[in-house]
């Protein structure tokens, strides 16, 4: 006999999840596209990246962490896959000029080294873990109350794991002189790199919030109380059943 006591969860956790991945792989397409904010220089992804953090918290409101930690591993074999064919596409042989051009514009829009692909997947693993774990500790402890707060507080903590991680393996013994900082030092542009991203990032967090809770009020009418999971044991792929 079945469980009968197993949460049911409508077409909304697809979508929040198809959302999830969508946005990753905007953010992997156009990360490699920089641009002036003031003096200094940033991936375009910085306003991107962090809606993947913004609808795990809805997710993590609504469902609890399970559902998140599943949400976040089909993101991440999502963009797994996802780097895997085009790195498999452009090792095939062209047979035409106009292939080999073609080949040149995807490796400059998502060509990335194998090193920054690796960064960018775990980094955002790493910190969509530590997102999800602050979220439901508040949230355990709150219960509904403070929406806001335990948003803000464990994207201060994503975001700040994901900058340092991500910058840290992508780019630290690799990296030349900054543009923006010339005449500076290799570590004052890892720094510049470090401050300047998890503003621009956390702004996007911040700006977002009220959408946040709106869209997750909404979803936990639709839903009823009984899909959310309280937890106090993390595992970092959400396989416990308690």
């Amino acid at each position: 006999m079945g469980n009968t006591t197993r949460p049911r969860y409508t077409f909304n956790v697809a979508i929040l999840a198809g959302a999830s991945v969508l946005m990753a792989l905007i953010s992997n397409i156009i990360s490699s596209r920089l641009s002036l904010f003031g003096p200094f220089a940033a991936p375009i992804g910085v306003f991107t990246f962090p809606i993947i953090y913004v609808i795990s918290d809805i997710i993590s409101e609504v469902y609890g962490y399970r559902i998140s930690r599943y949400v976040a591993n089909t993101v991440t074999i999502s963009n797994f896959i996802f780097v895997t064919f085009i790195s498999f596409i452009l090792w095939i042989m062209p047979v035409a000029p106009w292939c080999v051009d073609l080949d040149n514009s995807i490796k400059m829009v998502i060509g990335s080294s194998v090193r920054v692909i690796i960064a960018s997947l775990v980094s955002a693993y790493l910190a969509g873990f530590v997102n999800d774990v602050i979220f439901q500790k508040f949230k355990h402890r709150d219960g509904n109350r403070h929406f806001a707060k335990r948003k803000l507080l464990s994207s201060l903590a994503a975001e700040a794991v994901d900058t340092v991680s991500f910058i840290s393996i992508a780019f630290i013994g690799t990296m030349p002189f900054a543009p923006w900082s010339e005449g500076g030092s290799i570590f004052s542009s890892i720094m510049t790199m470090y401050v300047v991203q998890f503003l621009l990032k956390y702004a996007v967090e911040a700006i977002t919030e009220p959408l946040a809770h709106k869209l997750a009020n909404k979803l936990k009418e639709k839903e009823g109380e009984g899909v959310f999971e309280d937890r106090t044991k993390f595992n970092i792929f959400g396989f416990e059943k308690n």
